[in-house]
């Protein structure tokens, strides 16, 4: 009896097959798992009803054959519910009958694991998680990049390229035992043993260069993520911040599998959520590259018709962006040749008859030549420049970067307008000689000065962990505790206090020792914790370490405070108070009629300066609410408004007191305060505004241009418009810094490859002039 998850039979049927006076029956049966009709359970016990009703005839059965596919990486529903219903209805007896046959190839493949997995569930009885397969897309970059070097398989096999860490599982091809195949330096980035899960947690960019070129290959999370789509968001912001970094981008990759006859829902979801986040520019540099194509004989097999009939939607509906379906989009590789490389050489040394050596030397090469098709083809393109597809995103990026700095000078602005005031009082009441009021002519101005930090570092706002001084008229609230130092942190939600991303900062992860200090390669350690001395290495490169036991908390290790009160910051800043004189105009004054009009003219400019400050403030404020509501009717995640809890956060510093007094510290707070409500207020009136013009089919919106133009507008200021220009530009500076440090892996090149020899031909091909 032979049965598998397809609806091709309808009614069960035997084929007799007589020889010898042996008469050998084969039955086909129905699908388990009908894929057409309303009531596809009832259709499913029907079609077990009436197998099981056929099969009464026979006395007996000499093997139960389970058709699957070796491709099957995860726990698919249906894969999981054939499995169970079968089992179901089969007598214990029946176990030892059941025989796994795998159709298209030589060996299991992925799906063995997965199958002694459920195997394992069904027996023990306990729940199991419902997933679909995955691309193998990690896999596929070792594969490329060993492509791209070794011509054929002998010559990679003294030096294998693993940029990402590999792990699968293989057969034995004589008693198929499985063998764990481990190869590459452990990533945490990484998820290499769990194959139910997302493998890539976040972008890495691998570079390759020499004197001439620099190939960066950018690994990014799948869409589709096994931890749902408001994790797919995570990671599509991820991934277009991280790509921010870079001026254009040769070619978009999109990796596929040949075998997917139907439209099915993730795949769809897939491409239509890459699709709607980029530039209709960038049509022409999306390569479509099917992996495991050597089942399908190298040609996009089923899926071809569907992706095809995809692109033609995505045409037909807006944007109307052209994706070409042709041999030019079109590449198809197998990774089985370099898992076999990787299995047959140290430390994991399987052993493979030659008949399977010669099929992946061919397989090796038919690899290579479509590499190199892929190469020429993405020199031959032009780059999309970044910025087309990150208008929005650069738009937001601005924006988050200006959040804290905008606060920080919005709390800088109520200070100079309450000592600007408070000395307009002093002048008003003073009744002193001429000399001693020249001494009293002056603008009060406090001025931010911002430091970058050399590396960022996170910090605990809380008020056991920073105090606010003043030292000889030099203000400054000072963080005593740094968490986290250096700290580069995975990812941000944007916020400045309680950033989710400092859940991965290594303030709040702790290690324990589990076992005696042993070496590990340098890239093994935590990325912030990766200077060495030269005295550290030993003679083969490595470093000695401790192994440990990983315990997460969302309170720090070091301060024992949450992280809402934590900030990671990469720029300090210090307030400097100041007395702007004219010292020429005041020693004019000579007799009490000059004095009282100096007096009048001091007490006039306080008030223009008062008022070009709160005019500024106002500025501020009204565009950091424009800012917030464009954040939240862009956000791909949910938004949290990071500039009032921020401003909070300033509230709270000033209720600690510190060495201002408590006069001063109540004023400020009540500035403070009032630019919250001022706050609060603009955004009641652009929601109410935005409301109205929908409600008239108006055309009110926030537009990219209209960001920019505010932008603009504050980087212009006449008091503070150079502190934001120069503090957007520090912070960018910063951000690009620390992408360099924390998100690029630089690789040496084996001296045999030839990636660069062929890149250089093909520049040369298509731009002689280079």
């Amino acid at each position: 009896m032979v049965t598998g998850n397809t609806n091709e039979s309808t009614t069960p049927k035997c084929y007799s097959f007589l020889a010898n006076d042996i008469v050998l029956n084969i039955i086909d049966t129905p699908g388990i798992v009908d894929i057409n009709g309303e009531d596809s359970d009832n259709t499913n016990n029907t079609n077990m009803r009436i197998l099981l009703d056929f099969i009464r005839n026979y006395q007996e059965i000499n093997a139960i054959c389970v058709l699957l596919k070796p491709s099957d990486t995860r726990v698919d529903v249906i894969f999981k519910y054939c499995l169970s219903q079968l089992l179901s209805h089969l007598n214990r007896s029946a176990a030892n009958n059941i025989l796994f046959l795998f159709a298209d190839t030589y060996k299991p493949g992925n799906s063995a694991s997965i199958l002694i997995s459920e195997l394992s569930r069904i027996r023990e009885n306990t729940p199991h998680i419902d997933i679909k397969q995955r691309v193998g897309k990690s896999t596929f970059i070792n594969a490329l990049v060993n492509y791209m070097t070794y011509e054929t398989m002998d010559e990679a096999r003294d030096e294998p390229i693993c940029i990402i860490p590999v792990q699968f599982i293989l057969s034995d091809q004589q008693t198929y035992n499985e063998q764990e195949i481990l190869f590459g330096i452990p990533d945490s980035n990484e998820n290499t043993t769990d194959s139910t899960q997302s493998a890539t947690k976040s972008p890495k960019c691998y570079k390759f260069q020499n004197n001439e070129f620099i190939l960066n290959i950018i690994d990014t999370p799948g869409i589709g993520d096994t931890d749902g789509v408001e994790q797919d968001n995570k990671n599509m912001r991820n991934l277009l911040d991280f790509i921010s970094n870079y001026r254009e981008i040769n070619a978009i990759c999109v990796l596929l599998k040949p075998n997917n006859a139907r439209v099915d829902v993730v795949f769809k979801y897939c491409l239509l959520e890459l699709f709607s986040h980029l530039n209709k520019s960038a049509a022409d540099n999306i390569l479509f590259l099917f992996t495991n194509a050597r089942s399908t004989q190298y040609a996009p097999g089923d899926s071809g018709p569907v992706l095809k009939k995809l692109l033609k939607e995505v045409k037909e509906r807006p944007p109307n962006v052209d994706v070409k379906y042709s041999r030019e989009t079109i590449y198809c590789f197998d990774n089985e040749s370099f898992r076999y490389l990787v299995a047959t050489v140290p430390p994991n040394n399987m052993q493979f008859n030659e008949d399977f050596k010669r099929d992946y030397d061919i397989s090796w090469k038919r690899s290579v030549t479509e590499c190199d098709r892929l190469l020429e083809r993405i020199v031959s393109l032009p780059p999309h420049k970044v910025m087309d597809t990150l208008s929005l995103n650069n738009a937001k990026q601005n924006i988050l970067l200006l959040t804290q700095p905008l606060a920080d000078i919005a709390n800088n602005i109520a200070n100079n307008v309450k000592e600007c005031e408070a000395h307009k009082r002093r002048i008003f009441d003073f009744r002193g000689t001429i000399e001693e009021l020249q001494r009293e002519l002056y603008i009060p101005s406090k001025d931010i000065v911002s430091t970058p930090l050399a590396k960022p570092k996170t910090v605990c706002g809380d008020i056991q962990c920073c105090t606010k001084e003043n030292i000889n008229g030099v203000e400054k609230v000072h963080y005593r505790v740094n968490c986290h130092n250096p700290c580069y942190l995975k990812f941000s939600d944007g916020n400045i206090m309680g950033n989710k991303g400092l859940l991965e900062c290594a303030a709040f992860i702790e290690y324990k020792r589990v076992g005696e200090d042993r070496y590990y390669h340098p890239s093994e350690f935590p990325k912030d914790n990766r200077e060495f001395g030269e005295h550290e290495f030993n003679d083969e490169g490595l470093v000695l370490g401790m192994p440990s036991q990983v315990t997460k908390s969302d309170k720090c290790f070091k301060c024992k405070h949450s992280y809402q009160t934590h900030l990671h910051i990469n720029y300090e800043t210090r307030i400097v108070t100041t007395k702007i004189r004219d010292e020429n105009k005041n020693k004019r004054i000579t007799t009490d009629k000059e004095a009282m009009e100096a007096q009048q003219s001091k007490m006039k400019e306080l008030d223009e300066k008062i008022k070009e400050l709160t005019s500024e403030q106002d500025t501020i404020t009204r565009c950091m609410a424009e800012f917030a509501w464009f954040l939240r009717h862009n956000a791909l995640t949910t938004f949290n408004d990071a500039f009032e809890d921020y401003v909070r956060h300033l509230i709270d510093n000033e209720r600690k007191g510190g060495s201002m007094s408590a006069e001063d510290n109540r004023e400020t707070i009540k500035k403070l305060e009032q630019l919250l409500v001022k706050y609060k207020y603009e955004k009641e009136v652009i929601q109410k505004a935005m409301k109205n013009s929908n409600q008239n089919n108006g055309a009110v919106c926030i537009s990219l241009e209209d960001i920019d133009k505010k932008i603009c507008e504050l980087c212009g200021l006449k008091w503070n418009g150079g502190l934001i220009k120069k503090m957007l530009a520090d912070q960018q500076q910063s951000k690009a810094k620390s992408h360099v440090i924390a998100k690029e892996m630089g690789y040496r090149v084996p001296k045999q490859s030839s990636l660069f020899r062929k890149l250089h031909s093909f520049i040369i091909r298509f731009n002689p002039f280079t």
